[in-house]
């Protein structure tokens, strides 16, 4: 396959030329015509492949303005991603290829290797095009499309979920976007609806390949007749795996009898009511009776309901259109409304609503808000609600649990969040509410895709109509400036340790009621599963929280911080407001390495012992941090300050240049290796993956640049535990002898 590839490679090279060629003869002699005879020409080699839809749609707009050949060789790149490179297809493109003599320019070899070869150089220039092309941009669609495919090699390679999560919000936002043709929109659909099928056989989440059938069937609407059979196939395999989930046979084309046919319905309706209410929230109010249902009741009640007598009445029960059909109209009747607001005086708990119909009280404020946000559920069409304060038994520990740990996924898979503003008037905005500084509102903002946001006498939040206020630019805008999140990260948020300290900085201007919740309200956002210990302390709530994304993650910036330390362990903070700066880390340097080939062996020396190193791990309060240690050998008091009781030392150690801090406790003056303190560069091995075994030239110079550093104390050498963390500690390693010299080891830290 390798050479079929090079032989294909070697065909777009010549086809370049050729396109080059023909482009500077219609410049010089202009006419629509002859640039019509020109593309054609161009195009003729591989007229009757695979590939020719794909070439054509890259270059439709050639009749009105031809590219430059940079311009070109892009669109040629970005046509070797897309195509199929089956041996049929290069064959035929092969034996096409033009007689005519061109000589080959080994510059153009170059471009396309380096192109191929720096892929993740590629997909950074564009995300950046991605950035200059707001929504509505008429590029915005094949910018998005572009990144995807980009994105999918990269997972193609490594597999990574980060990155398959990625191409999956880039495709839905794509699917958000005019595509330039029918072609185009059923291309990327297909694409959408295999990256989430793929997810579900990842992870096993029903919630992915419900939804890569919804793409696979929007896929096949309008579909162009080359593509019926990709349409075709795509559907076939999710529902082979529905089959299998389900323990039933594949969808067959036999004929089925039609006194089995009423069974087979049923049979398949009931699996799908028990699959789709399986992922709702425990309670539900049921916003037509005003009445709290839990799940045997919601159940019931569409047992009852004339949809669900015309499901049992459905012709056939022996095709994937008939399962997808009876699954959205099911998946239509239980979608809910999630509310998301600030706790006020009087809010109605679960033993206030019981069995009562909420229509029906009048008992405060709490009362109406809840009414309100029921009668507004109704006004959007659907018949469920939930609301935080009436939908939890909160004096069952067990529920509570489970509410704690499902509810991002609540917000997550509701159809609409209503959010209720109730300090907000016209004349107000986000940064003035207080719903932005609550701990648990965080959540509920990322975790919801579709929200409404409403001022305090539930008119709309500037009087904004659009369906959705997380597509509208100006809302979003506000949104970012309220709460220092990225636009991106609002309107298409993935869960996850991945990129820790910004959703530590996120949190970290926000309270709770409970100073636990400060760490709880996190947990779905990092997607971890913690017990949930009311009364164990803020400090231990979020530092097993902390010690949990460490040991996951291996994002040693978790540990970048300056403030006071946490009783549960030295290298937390005893909060999240040290969170609240950015966490600060030398750019990787670029060019060429300048090191002589003595320096490089020993850079690889180096490299190896970093790779040697394991992953940080946290357990049963104890650190295991993977570090580059410099042993300090003399500390000397400069001066105290009266006022603010800080000392002034200068320390030496090992390797690094001479530094100050300024620690508001004392430390043990003296030299030499009696000195219990040293001073760490904590490491993680995915730092590794900015640089290369081969040429650690970049990996050197990085090391020998300004860090922040630990300070670290241990009597007896066994265990170390972190001390002055009140102040910043910047460290240098003193020249390249002492780079390569790096001592690298793994500490035990309490």
């Amino acid at each position: 396959m390798n050479n079929v590839h090079q032989r294909f490679m070697a065909y777009i090279v010549d086809l370049i030329h050729v396109l080059e060629i023909l482009f500077t003869l219609t410049a010089n002699h202009g006419g629509e015509e002859l640039k019509r005879r020109a593309i054609k020409l161009a195009f003729k080699a591989y007229h009757d492949s695979e590939m020719r839809r794909n070439a054509h749609a890259q270059i439709k707009g050639l009749d009105y303005e031809i590219p430059g050949s940079d311009a070109v060789l892009d669109m040629i790149v970005s046509l070797v991603r897309m195509s199929p490179t089956d041996d049929v297809d290069l064959t035929t493109a092969i034996k096409n290829i033009p007689k005519e003599e061109l000589e080959l320019d080994e510059e153009w070899h170059t471009h396309v290797d380096d192109a191929m070869a720096n892929l993740r150089d590629i997909i950074a220039l564009r995300r950046s095009a991605l950035q200059l092309t707001p929504p509505g941009h008429p590029k915005r669609f094949s910018f998005l499309v572009q990144l995807s495919n980009s994105l999918q090699e990269v997972f193609t390679k490594d597999g990574t979920l980060a990155d398959l999560n990625e191409i999956i919000a880039f495709r839905r936002a794509a699917s958000e976007c005019t595509a330039p043709t029918p072609s185009d929109r059923c291309e990327l659909l297909l694409n959408l609806a295999d990256s989430l099928r793929e997810k579900y056989q990842k992870l096993g989440s029903d919630s992915d390949l419900g939804e890569a059938i919804k793409y696979a069937c929007a896929a096949s609407v309008h579909c162009p007749s080359d593509k019926e059979a990709s349409c075709r196939n795509c559907l076939i395999s999710c529902m082979d795996l529905k089959a299998k989930e389900l323990c039933l046979p594949a969808p067959t084309v036999q004929a089925i009898d039609s006194d089995v046919r009423p069974l087979g319905v049923k049979r398949m309706v009931q699996s799908i009511i028990a699959e789709t209410t399986q992922t709702l929230p425990l309670r539900l109010l049921n916003t037509y009776t005003g009445v709290l249902c839990n799940r045997d009741a919601q159940i019931s009640y569409f047992q009852d309901s004339a949809q669900y007598d015309e499901l049992l009445k459905s012709s056939t029960c022996d095709s994937p259109e008939c399962e997808i059909s009876i699954r959205n109209r099911i998946s239509k009747y239980f979608g809910y409304t999630t509310l998301s607001h600030r706790w006020g005086a009087g809010e109605p708990l679960l033993r206030d609503i019981e069995g009562v119909n909420i229509y029906n009280l009048d008992d405060g404020d709490g009362f109406a808000k809840l009414q309100s946000f029921c009668v507004f559920t109704l006004r959007h069409g659907y018949r469920w609600a939930w609301s935080d304060t009436c939908c939890i038994d909160k004096e069952s520990s067990s529920e509570l649990q489970e509410a704690i740990g499902s509810m991002f996924s609540w917000y997550r898979n509701s159809a609409l969040t209503i959010v209720h503003l109730s300090d907000i008037s016209d004349r107000t905005s986000f940064a003035d509410s207080i719903w932005i500084k609550r701990g648990w509102t965080l959540q509920e903002l990322l975790a919801s895709s579709k929200v409404l946001f409403y001022t305090q006498d539930w008119s709309l939040y500037r009087d904004c109509t659009t369906a959705n206020h997380k597509s509208d630019g100006a809302i979003l805008t506000e949104l970012h400036q309220a709460t220092g999140i990225e636009e991106l990260h609002l309107k298409n948020f993935i869960p996850g340790v991945d990129d820790a300290r910004s959703k530590l900085r996120w949190a970290s201007t926000r309270h709770t009621t409970r100073a636990e919740d400060v760490a709880y309200s996190l947990f779905g956002i990092f997607q971890v599963s913690l017990p949930i210990i009311y009364g164990e302390s803020a400090p231990s709530a979020l530092g097993r929280l902390l010690g949990e994304i460490l040991t996951r993650s291996g994002d040693v910036s978790v540990l970048d911080w300056v403030g006071e330390a946490s009783s549960f362990h030295s290298c937390f903070p005893t909060s999240l407001t040290p969170y609240g700066t950015r966490s600060w880390m030398q750019p990787i340097p670029s060019g060429p390495s300048k090191h002589n080939g003595a320096d490089l062996d020993e850079g690889r020396k180096l490299y190896g012992a970093l790779a040697r190193l394991s992953s940080p791990r946290f357990v049963a309060g104890r650190l295991d941090l993977p570090c580059i240690v410099h042993r300090v050998i003399k500390v000397k008091l400069l001066e105290t300050s009266s006022a603010t009781s800080d000392h002034d030392y200068e320390l030496v150690a090992s390797g690094l240049a001479p530094l100050r801090l300024e620690p508001s406790s004392r430390l043990r003056e003296g030299s030499g290796a009696s000195l219990p303190y040293v001073i760490v560069r904590p490491w993680s091995p995915k730092l590794l993956d900015l640089f290369t075994h081969d040429d650690p030239g970049s990996l050197l110079d990085w090391l020998g640049r300004p860090f922040n550093a630990l300070l670290l104390q241990s009597p007896r050498h066994i265990e170390y535990k972190r001390i002055a963390s009140d102040c910043p500690i910047s460290a240098r390693v003193e020249g390249l002898v002492s780079v390569v010299n790096s001592e690298c080891r793994i500490l035990e830290i309490v």
